[in-house]
């Protein structure tokens, strides 16, 4: 299987000792997406709420056997697409700065396990998270 990273930054993937297993370069056109935002007229403890309306990403059409490497916005502005991947458990430097992930989360519906959603338990073999 190919993958195509769309991010604007290179991702690279390590193993537990921080070995790269592989690196994909930033995209010349990364896929993005816009926000709108406008004030919803009320407040809340002083501060002004507004509204959102997100645009959908720059995406190439799937193709068979290809994986797309982008954001989270992007994957929650393309809910129906199965061919994306987000970089999860994210390694950072001590500044704070990713570095590295070391693993992918796989857009669309959720992890079924015999044929029921999961939901909030963790799949066997998996490992809870707190996002």
């Amino acid at each position: 299987m190919r993958v195509v990273n769309l991010t604007p930054h290179v991702v690279t993937v390590v193993d537990e000792r921080s070995r790269v297993i592989r690196s994909w370069p930033e995209a010349a056109q990364p896929a993005r997406v816009e926000a709108v935002r406008v004030p919803m007229g009320l407040e809340v403890a002083g501060v002004p709420l507004m509204a959102e309306k997100r645009t959908r990403a720059n995406l190439p059409e799937p193709q068979e056997g290809v994986w797309f490497i982008v954001s989270s916005v992007v994957v929650c502005a393309h809910p129906e697409r199965r061919d994306l991947l987000v970089p999860s458990d994210l390694v950072r430097d001590g500044s704070g700065v990713v570095t590295a992930c070391r693993s992918f989360v796989v857009s669309g519906p959720p992890v079924r396990v015999g044929g029921r959603t999961q939901g909030n338990k963790p799949v066997s073999g998996g490992t809870r998270v707190n996002a």
